[in-house]
């Protein structure tokens, strides 16, 4: 009965820490978008649904139940104030995260159709908001095909599932007399995949370190996870290695196609990291190093908040 009490309090202490972090965002400054309460809402729900989706995924792909992941999820994609409000990029973090637990699944846990096809319609639905995710297709591809038993039915369903939202929302659109060639909507799509101008770039200095702190981290935590792969489970050896090709990638798109310093990045960045992360810091033969740093990025995230006001 203690322990269950105890238990309670932790959950109870974490869920205020995390809703004080986030309300502490919503007086910052995010010129140019738009503050409404169904904003900020919608905003919120999407980063909460991202968290359980991801927590589900860490107790059905890597056989793991805990706290770690998702508040470290909230905490990192919500540093940017930016996140939240709104934007097509939380539509497009919510089918990100979405693809990414179905992918997992496919990889890790139960190669069917199901999640195969989960896996690629998501995509495509997150490319429409985000064409860049589409540069994932490959990652996609190469990663899952070995998991495959007939390889016929993976390339044919895979293409298939990538594009029926292209396919849905072309149809939609048709329907409108105003509506986009089809022609001139593939034009388009291939400028947003292929478009790596940025606008200016201006981050604060708690910004900058903590970006550079967690680019550590999650360094760190690929190392680690890298030299404990033998000792894992078969299931969970796939999901951590297809989890870090998913940070490479992500990070890398993110560093490429990064409009400007208020682009609320982290919403999708954050969603393989927080599980990276949590092979490193959610391990209970964490060293005192790694504590010390995550101590001094929990640190740095307060800084950085507080910064957004002086």
């Amino acid at each position: 009965m203690n322990r269950t009490i105890s238990e309670f309090m932790v959950l109870v202490g974490v869920f205020l820490l995390l809703a004080t972090w986030y309300a502490s965002g919503y007086p910052a400054a995010t010129p140019g978008l738009p503050h409404t309460f169904l904003s900020g809402l919608l905003a919120a729900a999407i980063i909460l649904a991202n968290a359980v989706i991801l927590q589900l995924t860490e107790d059905r792909v890597l056989a793991q139940l805990g706290l770690f992941t998702p508040a470290a999820y909230i905490v990192l994609a919500s540093a940017n104030p930016a996140a939240l409000w709104f934007s097509p990029f939380h539509g497009a973090s919510l089918l990100l995260a979405l693809s990414m637990a179905f992918y997992l699944a496919f990889c890790a846990n139960r190669p069917s159709m199901g999640n195969l096809a989960g896996a690629w319609a998501t995509l495509g639905g997150a490319a429409l908001l985000f064409p860049p995710f589409l540069w994932l297709a490959p990652i996609y591809a190469v990663s899952a095909v070995g998991k495959a038993e007939e390889k016929l039915k993976f390339w044919v369903a895979s293409v298939l599932a990538l594009c029926l939202p292209i396919g849905i929302y072309l149809g939609i659109m048709a329907l409108r007399p105003d509506s986009l060639a089809p022609d001139a909507f593939f034009a388009g799509l291939w400028r947003g995949m292929t478009d790596v101008s940025h606008g200016p770039i201006h981050f604060s200095a708690a910004t900058l370190c903590r970006i550079l702190l967690t680019a550590l981290a999650a360094l760190l935590a690929l190392l680690w996870s890298i030299g404990r792969l033998d000792r894992y489970k078969i299931s969970r050896s796939a999901a951590v290695l297809r989890i870090i090709y998913l940070t490479l990638s992500l990070s890398l798109l993110t560093l490429i196609f990064l409009p400007d310093s208020r682009y609320p990045a982290g919403l999708a960045t954050a969603l393989p990291v927080s599980l990276l992360l949590n092979e490193y810091f959610g391990v209970p033969d964490c060293k005192k190093g790694s504590r010390m740093l995550a101590v001094i990025l929990v640190l740095i995230l307060v800084a950085e908040r507080i910064a957004c006001y002086v």
